[in-house]
């Protein structure tokens, strides 16, 4: 029952740390659950997630295996559990530009987007110390930039 239990526990931090985005982490996830049979093919999805790890089951050498790559995430992630901000960024780029190129903008859709943007704000300062913008890759370097575009167009509209 206690290795079931330690089992268990594990695959659920794993689930979690997975569940943050953090691509090259979750690259070698899918390397290892590949490389001991667990997974047939790319992780795509939660569902792939849980598949994969049902199929761990209490095999000892795995779960430490397991055990030591979520470790490995928190500690790159230096506890953050903040997600990726790449996983939401571009849809919430989208939705302030939809917003913003309306036929009509109006004070409530400005006020909307204003919300919006203090929104972000807040999860890229909790997010500033994550791999994904301590090292921006070229992908977050282009996100980040619409963004401030977005951000800029915003605040440009509340100042007047």
């Amino acid at each position: 029952m206690g290795e079931s239990n330690r089992s268990g526990q594990v695959l659920v931090m794993v689930s979690f740390w997975w569940s943050r985005g953090d691509e090259l982490a979750n690259h070698q996830l899918g390397q290892i659950l590949t490389r001991t049979g667990c997974l047939d093919g790319e992780i795509t999805d939660a569902a792939a997630v849980d598949r994969a790890l049902r199929a761990v089951g209490d095999e000892p050498a795995l779960v430490a295996e397991l055990d030591e790559w979520w470790q490995m995430v928190a500690a790159r992630r230096s506890d953050n559990i903040t997600q990726n901000p790449g996983l939401s960024l571009g849809g919430s780029i989208r939705y302030l530009t939809d917003r913003l190129d309306a036929d009509r903008v109006t004070p409530e859709s400005i006020e909307e987007c204003r919300r919006q943007i203090a929104a972000l704000d807040t999860q890229i300062v909790s997010a500033k110390d994550l791999p994904e913008l301590a090292h921006p890759d070229a992908e977050m370097l282009t996100l980040l930039a619409r963004y401030m575009e977005a951000r800029s167009r915003v605040l440009a509209m509340t100042s007047t």
